[in-house]
C-alpha cells in the first residue's frame, strides 16, 4: 500500500495504457529471478508441486485476472513459501469474506513477505500487510476475536485487508479486482505482482521457493554436532587480530555450525566498552545467529552455546553469553542472567542475536 509522488506520472500512464480486464499474458521468464534468489539464499529450494487449488475455485465466485507487464519485484524475488500460521490466516480470512486466499497470500508477499519483512515503512504503513493507519481506522477489523483492532497483528491485518478489497469492488468480478488492487497500491507493476504471486500460489504461475525463513535453512534436531579439533580457517574477516586460542575456536565454531556466516572478532581499542570486553584484546567472538527472533533460531543459538558449553575445555573457553544468560565454569556450572553495562535495551546488549564466547588467552 505504498506508492511515492515521484513516479505518479508514469504509473497513471503505464495504467491508462492497459485495459480494465483479463491483462493478456505475456512471456514470463522466472528462472533468472529464481537464480538470483537462489544466489542471495543458498538454502532457497524449488517447490515444483502444483497441489494448491485453481483460484477459481474454493471461496471466490469469481476468476483472478492474470498478470501482465511491467512487473518490478516478482521478477527480481520468486513467490516465497507460507509459514502455516499465516496460511491458515489466509485461508480463514478468504472464507469469511469471499475473496480467493491466493490473492490475499499475493499481497502478503508483495508487502512483507508474509510478515518476514515486516517493518513501518518509509510512508508509515505497518503490519503484515501494510496498511496506513488512517486507512486501518476506517476499514479494520478483530481478525482474531480478541475484541481490539490491532495494525500489528497479523490475524487483524490479514482480515482487515481482505475487507479493504471488498469495499472497493474486489468482488465484483476481474474488472473489480483490477480496481480493488489499484486502491489498495496506485502501481501499476504492483499490481501485476500481486497477480503473478496470486497465480504462483494457485500452481498456475511461477515457482514458489523455500527462501526467505531462516528456520528452513537451519537443522530442527536437537543432537549436537561432533568435535574432532581440525578445525580449519573460515575465511571470515572476524579472524584477523585474533589471539590464538579464540582463532582455534573461531574456526571450530563455525565448522560445527556452518549456517554461522557472520562473526565479529577483534574491536579497536578506542571502542567505548573495552574496559569490559574481551574483544579488544582479540580474546572474544560474536557468534551471529540466523533468524535468533525466531523459535527455530533461538533452538539454533541454545545449540551452538550447549555445544561450545560441552566443549569449553578444550576450546578455551572462559565464559558464553547468550539470550540474556551467562555460563561462567569458574564461578558455577549454571546459566545466570546476564545483564549488559548498558543495559538489555536492544537484541545486541541482551546477546540475543548472537552467542559470544569469550577464552583464555593461553
Amino acid at each position: 500500500m505504498r506508492w511515492t509522488l515521484g513516479t505518479l506520472t508514469l504509473i497513471l500512464t503505464l495504467f491508462g495504457a492497459i485495459p480494465i480486464g483479463i491483462i493478456t499474458i505475456g512471456t514470463v521468464v522466472v528462472t533468472p529471478a529464481v537464480a538470483e534468489q537462489v544466489r542471495l539464499d543458498p538454502c532457497s529450494a524449488y517447490d515444483n508441486i502444483t497441489t494448491l487449488s485453481a483460484t477459481t475455485t474454493g471461496t471466490a465466485s469469481f476468476g483472478l485476472p492474470k498478470w501482465g507487464s511491467p512487473r518490478y519485484q516478482s521478477l527480481r524475488s520468486p513467490a516465497q513459501a507460507i509459514p502455516a500460521r499465516i496460511k491458515t490466516l489466509y485461508l480463514s480470512a478468504a472464507a469469511r469474506f469471499r475473496v480467493p486466499w491466493q490473492l490475499l497470500a499475493g499481497i502478503g508477499m508483495a508487502e512483507t513477505r508474509h510478515g518476514r519483512n515486516n517493518h513501518t515503512s518509509s510512508a508509515g504503513a505497518q503490519g503484515l500487510m501494510q496498511f496506513m493507519p488512517g486507512t486501518f481506522a476506517a476499514y479494520g477489523v478483530d481478525g482474531d476475536g480478541d475484541g481490539r483492532r490491532d495494525i500489528y497483528s497479523d490475524a487483524d491485518s490479514i482480515y482487515s485487508a481482505a475487507n479493504y478489497l471488498v469495499h472497493t469492488g474486489v468482488r465484483t468480478g476481474q474488472a473489480g479486482v483490477i480496481r480493488a488492487l489499484w486502491a489498495y497500491n496506485r502501481s501499476v507493476t504492483y499490481r501485476n505482482d500481486v497477480l503473478y504471486y496470486a497465480w504462483s500460489y494457485a500452481g498456475k504461475g511461477g515457482v514458489v521457493v523455500e527462501a526467505g525463513d531462516p528456520a528452513d535453512c537451519l537443522p530442527v534436531d536437537d543432537t549436537l554436532p561432533g568435535f574432532d579439533d581440525t578445525c580449519p580457517a573460515s575465511r571470515s574477516a572476524a579472524e584477523h587480530g585474533l589471539h590464538a586460542t579464540a582463532l582455534h575456536g573461531l574456526r571450530c565454531i563455525k565448522q560445527a555450525f556452518p549456517a554461522i556466516t557472520s562473526m565479529g572478532g577483534r574491536r579497536a581499542a578506542s571502542s567505548p566498552t573495552c574496559r569490559f570486553s574481551d574483544h579488544c584484546t582479540g580474546l572474544a567472538v560474536d557468534f551471529m545467529i540466523p533468524g535468533w527472533n525466531t523459535r527455530a533460531g533461538n533452538s539454533y543459538g541454545w545449540r551452538v552455546a550447549h555445544w561450545v558449553q560441552a566443549h569449553a575445555k578444550a576450546l578455551r573457553v572462559k565464559y558464553i553469553i547468550f539470550d540474556a544468560k551467562k555460563w561462567v565454569p569458574s564461578v558455577s556450572r549454571a546459566w545466570r542472567p546476564y545483564r549488559h553495562p548498558y543495559g538489555n535495551t536492544n537484541p545486541t546488549l541482551a546477546h540475543r542475536n548472537h552467542v559470544h564466547v569469550s577464552f583464555y588467552n593461553h
